[in-house]
């Protein structure tokens, strides 16, 4: 009987024996845990370059809202200057149209007070006759 149960322990140990290996085989072997670490140590980097680029993102993004916010401060004052420049021309030329309008004063002094000659220089008012 000691020699059955030697066997069976025999037995039991080579099945063990059988599923270390199988189990053995399926585990990775060094050069995938070499790949691994390359995996890792390329995960690292790209993950660094992730950041840096997402913080220039958000710095061109807030340059870009700063400028959008010039723009639209440039755009009013423009846009003030204008309406400055319409109203004063628009002032001017009233002005310039009041002065181009006539009054009573200027028609006067228009009017030569001297005496006034028609056609062959013979005088429209009576001039004094001279006695010869």
């Amino acid at each position: 009987m000691a020699h059955t149960e030697q066997d069976g322990g025999a037995l039991e140990k080579e099945k063990l024996y059988v599923e270390l290996k199988h189990i053995l085989a399926r585990q990775p072997g060094p050069e995938a845990a070499e790949q691994l670490q390359i995996y890792r140590h390329t995960l690292r980097e790209k993950t660094k370059q992730l950041k840096v680029l997402s913080s220039e993102l958000n710095m061109y993004e807030s340059q870009s809202q700063e400028y959008k916010y010039e723009i639209e401060k440039l755009s009013n004052e423009l846009m003030d200057v204008k309406k400055k420049y319409l109203a004063q021309k628009r002032k001017e030329l009233a002005q310039k149209d009041k002065d181009k309008i006539p009054t009573d004063n200027t028609i006067l002094a228009a009017k030569p007070s001297g005496p006034r000659f028609v056609g062959g220089g013979f005088p429209l008012t009576k001039m004094p006759k001279l006695k010869s």
